[in-house]
């Protein structure tokens, strides 16, 4: 209890100095830049009598609860806590806030004057500068300052459980939020080059639009570039520190995640595009070619990005699986990557193909009102087909195995979890539109006039039940193959009578698993000696 309150007051009253100090730099800077403010105006005198007061009270309060907490780090059971570690990363946290808002602010400004851009309209001056600047300095000393006290606490790297995690989420979490910055900035920058080319090609616009939204897309890749890359440079000084964090789950689920938010950035739009192609094809287009353009300037943009982000997620990906091997926690990382994305390829090419029968049942009995459904089902199916299938045949591959890491693939939990998940999706789906078409043929049957609706409604369900049906009976298929997996053995041993043929089948079953247990040492011995 006393860890809880000595960390909690103190990164509260810390967060109340920041605050205090940010609001009086700026009341001082308007007060002397501006030269709006006297003291004797009301206002100058209640934003610095706030701000200071906030300051006298939280001042002393922060030092003396960090003095406690510092009295106590000889004790290694106070340095490996889990409240000081938490007090130190959200410390961190609240400085790295601090420092990216402040300088993220300032470099936006600078490179909109730098594009053209007018001292008069700008916030830069006479006052921002002056707060950013000041700002980010303290965000910048205190990030050194915690860096340095947790590097002095002796177990960077090398925490224990608790701890470990406080740590691990921590850059997990920084290294994702900057790299999503520096994705947003660069499709920024990508989609005004490609919407300056268009406007200049069709049409006539303010020729200074592109200043502001470029300067921001500038500011925001830097800052998101340098604040990935310096939470990849500290998570790779712990993996020298200590070679198992290379194998750690959350560092497997930041690199997953870099992985998925580099194929949604890149595979999204690809399929937009395409969609819009199709239209184009059969005469569906939205307009001009200028119009298009226009509109295609967003999604193109994210494609090289993705792409970019995307590469080098897997490549890291592979080469640490290569280097570091993988411990059973992340090999369920693993898992769940690989059939969380089977699932997401599935669903695509699930609605996808729904979309294309649809299209040709409206094309043959509806009218025209194919075209729509057409390139929706065709960008879909562009998506979804060859994600499901590589995934797929990806984890299959492993399953089909019949030794100990085919067993450990086919009871995981992931895999039960998607197999039975799709069976179950499937069977539900399977019910209620074979339902729907068996209504309806028997109220026809029966004299209903009015039972069918339309011919085009009735192979709609039937569309939906072939493919429902056809995806239900391959995933039933895997589960009762995966059943039959271990079957073999079990029945040897336990159908023999005759005691010289069980003693045989038993010596065999032994021999069985004692190999499949050297095989996994060596492994084991082979992982031990790259750390």
């Amino acid at each position: 209890m006393r860890r809880l309150y000595v960390y909690w007051v103190a990164f509260v009253s810390q967060i109340a100095m920041l605050i205090g100090i940010n609001e009086l730099v700026g009341v001082i800077g308007r007060a002397w830049l501006e030269r709006e403010a006297a003291m004797g105006d009301v206002f100058f005198r209640t934003a610095a009598a706030g701000s200071i007061s906030v300051l006298v009270v939280a001042t002393p309060i922060f030092l003396v609860h960090w003095g406690v907490a510092q009295h106590f780090r000889n004790e290694s059971s106070e340095r490996s806590s889990l409240w000081r570690k938490l007090f130190l990363y959200a410390s961190t946290a609240a400085a790295l806030i601090i420092l990216l808002s402040n300088s993220g602010r300032l470099l936006s400004e600078i490179c909109w004057l730098a594009f053209g851009g007018t001292v008069a309209a700008t916030e830069i001056w006479p006052v921002g500068w002056l707060q950013w600047s000041f700002m980010a300095a303290i965000g910048a000393g205190l990030v050194y300052q915690w860096h340095t006290v947790l590097n002095a606490d002796g177990d960077f790297g090398k925490e224990a459980r608790p701890a470990c995690w406080v740590r691990q989420l921590f850059l997990c979490i920084a290294g994702l939020i900057g790299l999503g910055i520096a994705i947003w900035g660069a499709h920024t920058g990508l989609q005004i080059g490609l919407q300056i080319v268009v406007d200049r090609i069709f049409w006539a616009s303010d020729p200074n639009w592109w200043q502001r939204p470029l300067s921001s897309g500038v500011s925001q890749v830097l800052i998101g570039a340098w604040l990935t890359h310096a939470i990849w440079r500290q998570w790779q000084d712990a993996v020298e520190l200590n070679p198992a964090e290379g194998r750690s789950v959350m560092r497997r689920i930041y690199l997953y995640l870099s992985v998925l938010i580099g194929a949604i950035t890149a595979l999204t739009p690809a399929a937009l595009l395409l969609r819009e192609g199709v239209l184009m094809v059969i005469g569906e287009g939205a307009g001009s070619l200028a119009v298009l353009l226009d509109r295609m300037t967003g999604p193109v943009s994210f494609i090289p990005v993705g792409a970019v982000i995307w590469s080098w997620s897997w490549t890291t990906l592979r080469k640490e699986t290569d280097t570091y091997g993988d411990s059973k926690e992340s090999a369920t990382v693993r898992r769940v990557y690989t059939y969380l994305v089977t699932a997401t390829g599935l669903a695509l090419l699930w609605v996808g193909a729904v979309e294309l029968l649809h299209a040709l049942i409206d094309a043959a009995l509806v009218g025209d009102v194919w075209r729509e459904p057409l390139a929706n089902g065709i960008a879909l199916l562009a998506v979804g087909v060859p994600t499901w299938t590589i995934f797929w045949r990806r984890a299959q591959s492993i399953a089909e195995r019949n030794d100990a890491t085919g067993a450990v693939e086919r009871n995981s939990w992931p895999r039960r979890l998607y197999l039975y998940g799709v069976a179950l999706v499937g069977a539900l789906v399977l019910l209620f539109t074979l339902a729907q078409v068996v209504y309806r043929i028997l109220l026809a049957v029966m004299g209903e006039s009015d039972a069918m609706l339309s011919s085009g409604e009735l192979a709609y369900r039937l569309a939906d039940s072939v493919v429902a049906g056809l995806l239900w009976a391959l995933h039933l298929f895997a589960l009762r193959a995966d059943g039959r997996f271990d079957r073999p053995a079990e029945a040897a041993v336990g159908m023999v009578q005759n005691p010289d043929e069980r003693r045989a089948a038993l010596e065999a079953h032994i021999a069985w698993l004692e190999a499949e247990l050297a095989a996994a040492r060596a492994e084991l011995a082979k992982l031990e000696s790259r750390s």
